[in-house]
C-alpha cells in the first residue's frame, strides 16, 4: 500500500514569508552545508526562498525530511529548546534568516497564527506520514515506499539523485538490504535505472 503525504499548505506558507521577509538576512549556502537554529538565547526562523533543504537528525544523521521553495522552518526548535536536528542544504539555496523573537511580534501584530498553526499541523503530519513508511516495517515495503516517492520527483532531480542514498539517509537500512531489493527488482523488470543508481524508472512494482 502506497503512503501518501499530507498536502502542504501553500497559503500558510506564502502568507509567512511575505510578512516575515522583511525581517530577515539574505543568506547564500552552498550544497552541502549544514546549518544549525541558532542559539538558546536567540533562536532564528529560515525562509527557504530558493533551493532545496533537508532536515538531519543530529543524533545519527538521519534525513527526517527534504523541502523546496518556498517553505519557513524554525517554528518548533524555537519553541523547544533542544536543539535535536539541524538543517542542510541539497542544492546552493537561498535563505532568510529571521529572529525568531521578532517573527513571533510580527504574527502577533498581523494575527497570523492560523496560517502558523497550519503550518506547525503540516510538520507534525509529516512525522507521522514517515513513521507509517518505516516503523515495524519489513524492508521490501519500506524500500517500495521511496521508490515510489522518488518516482514523484521532478526530472532534474532524478539525474543527481542516488537510490541507495536517498533510501538509506531516510530509513536507516542498510545498503546491502536497500541493493537485494533494488536489484531483484531491476532483474524482474519492476524498475529500471541508469549506471550508479540514478534516473529511477518504475515500471510496475509487486503487492
Amino acid at each position: 500500500m502506497v503512503i501518501y503525504p499530507p498536502k502542504r499548505p501553500d497559503k500558510a506558507i506564502n502568507t509567512l514569508i511575505n510578512a516575515l521577509q522583511p525581517l530577515g538576512d539574505r543568506i547564500q549556502v552552498i550544497a552541502r552545508k549544514r546549518i544549525g537554529w541558532g542559539t538558546r538565547e536567540k533562536p532564528y526562523i529560515y525562509l527557504v526562498v530558493e533551493g532545496e533543504v533537508s532536515v538531519l537528525r543530529l543524533s545519527d544523521g538521519l534525513l527526517l525530511g527534504s523541502t523546496c521553495e518556498p517553505h519557513v522552518l524554525g517554528f518548533t526548535e524555537m519553541f523547544w529548546p533542544i536543539r535535536s536536528n539541524q538543517i542542510r542544504a541539497e542544492t546552493e539555496s537561498t535563505l532568510i534568516r529571521v529572529d525568531a523573537k521578532q517573527a513571533v511580534s510580527e504574527i502577533e501584530r498581523l494575527n497570523l497564527w492560523r496560517a502558523m498553526a497550519e503550518l506547525s499541523i503540516y510538520h507534525t503530519t509529516y512525522m507521522v506520514y514517515r513513521d507509517l513508511q518505516i516503523v515495524n516495517q519489513r524492508t521490501p515495503p519500506v524500500v517500495y515506499q521511496y521508490l515510489q516517492e522518488m518516482d514523484q520527483l521532478p526530472e532534474e532531480q532524478k539525474h543527481r539523485v542516488n537510490i541507495l542514498s536517498y533510501i538509506q539517509e531516510r530509513t536507516g537500512l542498510s545498503r546491502s538490504s536497500i541493493l537485494n531489493v533494488v536489484s531483484w527488482l531491476k532483474k524482474h523488470k519492476y524498475i529500471d535505472y541508469h549506471r550508479g543508481g540514478y534516473q529511477l524508472r518504475i515500471n510496475n512494482l509487486p503487492d
